[in-house]
């Protein structure tokens, strides 16, 4: 009996703490994502869920970054899209919104890089079609503490069949560091670190240092830096979005563009995703093409240690080379590492698409080949050709993929941007067969649609990500918070978070804060659930 009187007690203060939250929220001016347009569909679907873990991640602490799930958008070093954190059970969960800051006025500015800092505090990297910020917000009431503007692109949209997005879009491949520094892409051409400066109730971003212009390395109207990471002896690598071109730049070296060094990777092939690291000095690399592994000797210089192609049937076989519901030609992946660093996965491009296990090892046995195996997948009725344009999830020897065939945005005519097509259903797990000679899929889920890409908590076992869901009573599409068994693939729970265009997501990552809620960046601001009880 003391028991459950305990029990009642602390979920009565927990729901006071939630909903004294809200309040405060409203009175410190945190501006809700209107709610949309009617929906008949219900506000919450199955039930609370009970956590089964599984084995954390093992994936090394670089210790150039903020502690692992928290320095960038896929969480860590390996891309993994796990967290060794606990998110939210589905028990009562109540949602929370926010528009953000915006230097024009203008709903559509989502944000595409969600950390925190060592206080708590999200950190997010925003752009619009002609804007880009960086906005720092209290975790529990989504109160904008500061933000800062930023230079952004200008020139061609990012997109290379029909899929146009703004070019400062990709100041999104950044990260923050152990010392609550973001390090990111300014206009396209220069590396710069903002740091936190000011009191604790009045923050600020300053730039820390003169960053590092890139300008004349680059074609003044077709190319712009794509995004840098550290690695784990503190070196910046840095790619570039129109060529197959790595930098590395060694801060303790570095004087002048003169001591850059550098790699081209194959002829006509382009690197349209981010670059996955290991603590052995591996750096993994998809282009248009082709896997490769890199790594830099004492001097710094990067060289090939392997490349492998991938199938690329689909662009052979189609004037419009970038598959429908990707933003890129071939892979729509970054790399993952697995098996605690002896395989690292991509999706490819072929015809019906695949997700492709590499061996990592720079020599193979005897009678080895380099692909492990080549898995179809989403070729179930209604998943279409399938495509991948958010990174794989990866957990030891398990692997999951989600379905973003034929999305696609309107955001070329930014005045009236909309969804013009939503994406197919469809979220797999693949497993790594323990020796390592193939790969059997594990479970197929034909459900969920929806482009925000997954996370998976190892302290609750569960998947979360977005689902959508189209209300033909009332003809629109209605956004929820949606929860998976990582064991069946099978949906646990759904909370709505609201209606219409403003609550798509276009790939951001969903986000488990150490606070145990979870956050959805979306085209309108940015969503949270948290627990009642």
């Amino acid at each position: 009996m003391k028991s459950d009187a305990r029990k009642r007690s602390m979920s009565v203060a927990l729901l006071v703490t939630v909903i004294m939250a809200l309040v405060v929220a409203v009175v410190a001016g945190a501006q809700e994502i209107p709610p949309g347009p009617w929906t008949s569909l219900p506000d919450y679907i199955g039930a609370p869920a009970k956590a089964h873990p599984t084995a954390n991640n093992g994936v090394p602490q670089n210790p150039f970054l903020a502690p692992n799930p928290f320095s960038h958008g896929h969480k860590d070093i390996w891309m993994s899209d796990t967290a060794n954190v606990a998110g939210p059970l589905g028990r009562n969960p109540v949602i929370l919104s926010t528009t953000l800051p915006k230097t024009h006025d203008h709903w559509l500015t989502p944000c595409g890089n969600v950390v925190f800092d060592s206080h708590g505090r999200l950190i997010l990297t925003c752009f619009g079609w002609d804007e880009a910020s960086l906005v720092m917000l209290d975790p529990d009431t989504l109160e904008v503490l500061t933000h800062k503007d930023l230079d952004v692109v200008t020139g061609p949209p990012v997109g290379e069949g029909g899929q146009d997005f703004p070019p400062s879009m990709w100041a999104i491949y950044g990260y923050l560091d152990n010392l609550d520094q973001m390090h990111m892409v300014a206009k396209g051409r220069k590396i710069i670190t903002l740091g936190e400066a000011g009191s604790a109730s009045s923050p600020e971003f300053v730039e820390v240092g003169e960053g590092y212009d890139l300008g004349e390395l680059l074609d003044e109207t077709q190319d712009s830096v794509r995004g840098v990471i550290v690695d784990f002896q503190g070196r910046y690598w840095i790619w570039v979005a129109r060529t197959a071109t790595i930098y590395l730049l060694n801060p303790d070296t570095y004087h002048g563009i003169g001591d850059l060094k550098s790699i081209d990777l194959g002829e006509g092939e382009f690197i349209r995703n981010g670059l996955t690291l290991t603590r052995e000095g591996a750096v993994y690399i998809v282009t248009t093409k082709a896997m490769y592994r890199v790594e830099a000797g004492a001097d710094d210089q990067p060289y090939i240690v392997w490349a492998e192609a991938y199938d690329n049937s689909y662009a052979d076989n189609h004037e419009i080379k970038v598959r429908p519901g990707q933003t890129e030609q071939g892979s729509g992946t970054t790399p993952t590492i697995l098996g605690e660093g002896k395989y690292v996965a991509i999706t490819d491009n072929a015809e019906q698409m695949q997700v492709v296990v590499y061996r990592t090892e720079e020599k193979l046995n005897p009678g080895e080949k380099r692909i492990v195996c080549e898995v179809k997948v989403f070729d179930f009725e209604g998943g279409g050709i399938g495509a991948q344009w958010n990174s794989l999830v990866g957990l030891h020897n398990s692997i999951i993929v989600q379905n973003t065939a034929d999305y696609h945005w309107d955001w070329a005519n930014y005045e009236d941007a909309h969804l013009e097509t939503p994406s197919k259903p469809g979220i797999e797990r693949v497993d790594i067969d323990p020796n390592g000679k193939g790969c059997t899929k594990v479970w197929v889920n034909t459900e969920v649609a929806g482009a925000m890409t997954l996370e998976l908590s190892t302290r609750t076992g569960l998947i979360y990500t977005q689902d959508r869901k189209w209300d033909a009573e009332n003809n629109v599409n209605a956004y929820y918070f949606v929860a998976l068994d990582f064991r069946t693939g099978e949906v646990v729970w759904e909370k709505l978070m609201g209606t219409g265009d403003k609550f798509d997501s276009i790939g951001m990552p969903v986000i488990i804060g150490p606070n145990k809620a979870l956050y959805g960046p979306l085209q309108g601001g940015l969503t949270m659930l948290i627990d009642t009880y």
